[in-house]
């Protein structure tokens, strides 16, 4: 991919934004029954929780690159303020740093 096609990139986006959004997360019922029973239920509801969470910080990220669309800064390091490579934000469509940042930025985390 040579040069990034913004709109094909906000299109899947917000086509992306849309399934998240009409997916829904089924509640898990009270725990009732003997002990196998209250650790199913146990282990469904902290699946559900962790779906759920998974959900909310993709629709985060959705939302952050559609706003970094919409203010013209998509496709920019936040940090260096150089374009990061259309093959990564390809990879990884909420990318807010280049390659060589992020390297930075994890290598600090250690």
């Amino acid at each position: 991919m040579d040069k990034l096609d913004i709109e094909a990139v906000r299109r899947k986006l917000v086509e992306e934004r849309e399934v998240l959004l009409g997916r829904s997360i089924p509640p898990v019922e009270a725990a009732r029954g003997d002990e196998a029973d209250l650790a199913a239920t146990a282990q469904a509801k902290e699946q559900s929780l962790w779906l759920a969470n998974d959900q909310k910080q993709r629709l985060a990220q959705i939302d952050q690159a559609l706003a970094r669309i919409a203010a013209g800064r998509y496709g920019t390091c936040d940090v260096c303020g150089k374009p990061i490579a259309p093959e990564r934000m390809e990879a990884v469509p909420h990318a807010t740093m280049c390659i060589e940042c992020q390297a930075k930025s994890e290598r600090k985390r250690k």
